[in-house]
């Protein structure tokens, strides 16, 4: 079950609302850094997700088009980022070979490059099981808050809310984990120049 156990010991649940009421309330008291991990080989996004539909539909120029209309709606976030001077990094396990799934979020991470996103692809081992016990989707808000996912139990990941935890214990040992991680990235642009 991920995530485990040590991770939401001293957690809140939230739903999905919670989760995102959670996630402003955090971005609003941010002060130098917000960081990412996501780890699910593939996801399933929510139902109204057209760029989505129209990459598995084959319509990759669509997908593009729609993913980059998404993008322009976190545009004030991305300015906000720059403008606040935070480090702003998503890091991005990616087990080879990559998904449809990963192909389809590859051109959404390309236009969100290009508006300023810093993305780093973290390759794993083929035989490694993401998410894993070290290794789960989260967002780190300073030194101060996690947020912790919960994409269920199936192969495919699908929010259905996740945790809040401020344990200091918890927040260091995650910021350790992504930290590590980092170091072993690769930013996209490399990533995309090796493929």
């Amino acid at each position: 079950m991920y995530p485990p156990a040590w991770a939401v010991a001293d957690s809140t649940r939230l739903d999905l609302e919670g989760f995102g009421s959670a996630f402003a309330n955090a971005w609003s008291r941010i002060e130098f850094r917000f960081l990412k991990l996501e780890c699910w080989q593939a996801y399933r996004e929510a139902e109204t997700n057209e760029s989505q539909a129209a990459y598995d539909c084959g319509d990759i120029e669509a997908a593009r088009r729609l993913l980059t209309e998404e993008a322009e709606g976190d545009r004030r976030l991305y300015e906000d980022v720059r403008r606040r001077g935070i480090e702003y990094a998503r890091v991005r396990l990616v087990r080879e070979p990559l998904t449809r799934y990963l192909d389809y979020e590859l051109l959404s991470f390309r236009i969100r490059a290009e508006m300023g996103e810093n993305i780093e692809i973290v390759r794993c081992d083929p035989a490694q099981s993401l998410p894993d016990e070290q290794h789960f989707d989260l967002l780190l808000f300073d030194r101060r808050t996690a947020l912790i996912h919960d994409y269920g139990s199936d192969e495919v990941g699908f929010q259905v809310g996740g945790w809040i935890s401020q344990d200091p214990q918890v927040v260091e040992r995650l910021e350790d984990t992504v930290m590590d991680l980092r170091r072993r990235g690769t930013p996209l642009g490399q990533f995309l120049a090796r493929m």
